[in-house]
């Protein structure tokens, strides 16, 4: 490391409050800091003002009491003296009268609100409450534990602490602690304090001949621990923070980064909570010199959420950008930024009542392209914007005393694109209406007809002209010719007839079983869609219900298993399930095998099936969960997909366990290469090992069918009493420029009552 990191490094060391950086993924719940951490111990409140009035003292009922000239007393045995808020027990005790100085010796205990000191001797005055205490222990809120050659109280509210140590461990052999030649504390301020060092047991690690921590009892100012990260295309790095509370409902936290490479950023952070509607309220700027483009990169994102708006609306606003994304998966250790595809900004207003909703909503949609080669250059986006949304949607409300329900979804946008391949540019507006009218039919118990007809109007300002009409896969153009989409639906929801049986048989903490077999069918009829071949796609209301066929029918058959767990208070769940489902077209062939369940049709093929797919799901215990899919294609006559996942999360004393694996895999169709089949491993698991005194956790996705890990993550730490300690390895494939593995680890250190720092 460089001298001036170094330097820094133990600048920043001289600190105050230290908060815990980035966490380490799904296992980092489990290397959390020990209790309290992020906390600002603070002395006990001074005593209260003025002299005192009246004095008590007294001995064990087996004591000495004796009075000399009636100007002190010298009391021996359990010895105590109190006086307002402060008391003072000893072996013995000399008091004076006149003077009113106390002398304490042996085993002196000196107890002020909810602080208490303890030591070999003291001198303390009861009237001015001021004094010292020689070889004295002490305890500070919450849970900092410190000791002094002596500790000196000089007024209201300071003190001085000489040859002292401080530290949230046993005080006899303390895993960590700070020793100190001297401090001056100032009760709801700062301690000052001189030739201070840091120790892991008796080991020095550093030493600064200044530090300032606060004793305030709120939050405080002042620097967070640092970070420090390597890289070999950034450097070496230094991150430092300097925190700054604005009243109780307000901070910011501006912070800086230092580079030995010349990459040296900086941002600020900011928190409010204003009012207890206002849910979130977090603002994150940051800009960092790009040496290599020779430009500043930036990223930002803000969040607020508040309720209980005038008129019943809530707001919700999560924006977020990147000037270059891809610099940032580089430069950065955030594993989410290498698997974003799109960033995602949203702005609305929403009211949510009984049988409406209303959302005005403005969000932005960029889908980021691979990267380029030459590391300079940003990605491309593809833009879809709302500017604004409004939607408007009813839920079923019933009409009078008939057997009618009627919903509604309904919106008017103005929609903007650009930058996507193949076009179109467009911003234009948008006039959606889709009414719904069902009717609930009186049947059996285990019958259910639930028949509906629905309508859709939409009205567009732009529309694409007629030679992309033709040719849809290809470069298609928008033009200012408005044009009005229509088409009907009628759908017709069949539920049974159902089967069931009981079965009286306690088994695996279950009570008793019963068995459903449950059929489902529905047939869906559209009409013709006019203009279809026209409508600009940008979302789920231009594109409905793909692939589009004028009728069919979806069928499915279903087993469950239902099972009354044993307890007065245990209700009935779904312990395993079963389902077969399809699609026929009684129309048209479709044009895929059922859209994502399989791949395209080779040409003069009918297809009027999709995919017949199996589904399973097992949970015999809230812990476990067993899911397994596979989808056979009626065209390729073979298994097109298959899917497994199970998660085992442990519960009591094993709390701290969980697996959770997946594999997924689809297979060569025909007319296909192999190079559009797949086959995938992700496991996340987790531990602890040796009597719990440390835990071990790996991450991993592999792909089975080049033979290779795409990413690699292990860690393995624990947490003792008074701090924490982990490790992290990673390894992963980056694939631009050129296909490579690259690795980092990563070091995280806690303490009690103090924070986290790491090193990446």
């Amino acid at each position: 490391m460089t001298r001036p990191l170094l330097a820094g490094f133990l600048l920043a060391l001289a600190s105050t409050t230290l908060l815990a950086q980035k966490d380490m993924g799904p296992a980092g719940q489990y290397y959390s800091p020990p209790k309290a951490v992020g906390k600002k111990f603070k002395f006990a409140p001074g005593p209260k003002e003025g002299g005192c009035k009246e004095i008590e003292f007294g001995t064990a009922p087996n004591g000495r009491t004796e009075y000399v000239r009636e100007e002190y007393v010298i009391i021996e045995k359990e010895a105590y003296v109190k006086c307002q808020d402060i008391t003072i027990h000893a072996d013995k005790m000399t008091y004076n009268f006149r003077t009113h100085d106390s002398v304490a010796e042996g085993h002196v205990i000196i107890d002020q609100g909810p602080i208490r000191l303890t030591g070999d001797r003291s001198v303390f005055n009861i009237d001015s409450k001021t004094g010292t205490m020689f070889n004295a222990t002490g305890a500070m809120a919450p849970d900092m534990y410190f000791t002094g050659e002596k500790i000196e109280k000089t007024g209201e509210t300071t003190y001085r602490l000489t040859n002292g140590m401080l530290t949230s461990c046993d005080l006899d052999n303390p895993s960590w602690s700070f020793h100190l030649a001297s401090a001056d504390i100032t009760l709801d301020d700062y301690a000052h304090m001189r030739d201070v060092s840091f120790r892991a047991h008796s080991v020095p690690l550093f030493f600064t001949p200044r530090l300032v921590w606060p004793t305030k009892r709120d939050r405080s100012q002042g620097f967070l621990m640092p970070r420090i990260m390597f890289s070999r295309t950034f450097g070496s790095r230094l991150e430092m923070s300097y925190f700054v509370p604005l009243g109780d409902s307000f901070d910011a936290t501006p912070y800086l980064d230092l580079s030995s490479a010349g990459y040296n950023g900086g941002g600020v952070t900011v928190r409010y909570r204003p009012t207890q509607n206002v849910k979130q309220g977090d603002l994150d700027l940051y800009t960092v010199r790009d040496k290599e483009a020779g430009a500043q990169q930036w990223r930002y994102s803000y969040k607020h959420a508040q309720d209980n708006l005038p008129g019943g609306f809530r707001a919700v606003v999560d924006v977020e950008d990147f000037s270059n994304l891809d610099f940032f998966r580089r430069f950065s250790n955030d594993p989410r930024l290498h698997t974003l595809s799109q960033i995602y900004s949203s702005a609305y207003l929403t009211k949510n009542q009984p049988t409406y909703s209303l959302n005005i909503l403005t969000d932005r949609r960029d889908i980021v392209s691979v990267a380029s080669s030459d590391p300079t250059v940003a990605p491309e986006r593809q833009r879809f914007e709302q500017l604004p949304s409004v939607q408007f949607r009813t839920y079923p409300n019933r009409l009078g005393n008939t057997p009618l329900y009627f919903s509604l979804e309904s919106s008017v946008s103005h929609l903007l694109t650009t930058g996507l391949i193949n076009g179109p540019e467009a911003n234009y507006y948008r006039a959606d209406a889709f009414p719904t009218l069902s009717l609930q039919l009186r049947t059996p118990p285990w019958l259910s007809i639930r028949p509906q007809i629905s309508a859709r109007q939409t009205y567009y300002s732009s529309s694409l002209d007629e030679e992309s009409a033709k040719n849809p896969f290809g470069k298609v153009n928008a033009v200012d010719e408005s044009i009005r989409r229509s088409y009907g639906q009628a759908q017709v929801d069949v539920v049974g007839p159902s089967f069931s049986k009981v079965f009286n048989r306690a088994l695996g903490g279950f009570t008793r079983f019963k068995h459903v077999i449950e059929p489902r069918f529905r047939y869906l009829y559209t009409t013709v869609v006019t203009d279809q071949d026209r409508v600009i796609r940008f979302d789920t209301v231009d594109t409905p219900f793909l692939p589009i066929v004028r009728h069919s029918v979806e069928y499915s058959l279903t087993q469950r298993l239902i099972g009354r767990e044993a307890g007065p208070n245990a209700s009935p769940r779904e312990v395993l399930s079963f389902s077969v489902s399809q699609t026929v077209s009684l129309g048209n062939e479709f044009t895929t095998t059922g859209g994502t369940q399989g791949s395209q049709v080779p040409p003069g093929t009918e297809n009027r099936f999709t995919p017949l797919v199996a589904s399973l799901h097992v949970n015999p215990y809230q812990s476990i969960t067993f899911d397994a899919s596979a989808s056979y294609g009626n065209v390729s006559h073979q298994i097109d997909q298959t899917s497994v996942s199970a998660n085992l999360v442990g519960t009591g004393t094993a709390a701290d366990k969980y697996l959770s694996f997946t594999y997924f895999a689809s297979y060569k169709q025909p007319g296909q290469t192999s190079a559009s089949t797949s086959s995938q491993i992700r496991l996340n698991s987790g531990s602890s090992l040796l009597r719990e005194r440390v835990r071990a956790d790996v991450q991993f996705s592999y792909d089975a069918k080049q033979g290779k890990f795409l990413e690699q993550r292990y860690l393995i730490g624990g947490t003792a009493s008074c701090y924490g300690i982990a490790f992290e390895y990673r390894r992963y494939l980056v694939f631009v420029p050129e296909e490579k593995s690259d690795w980092s680890y990563g070091i995280s250190i806690s303490l009690k009552n103090i924070g986290t720092t790491k090193l990446h």
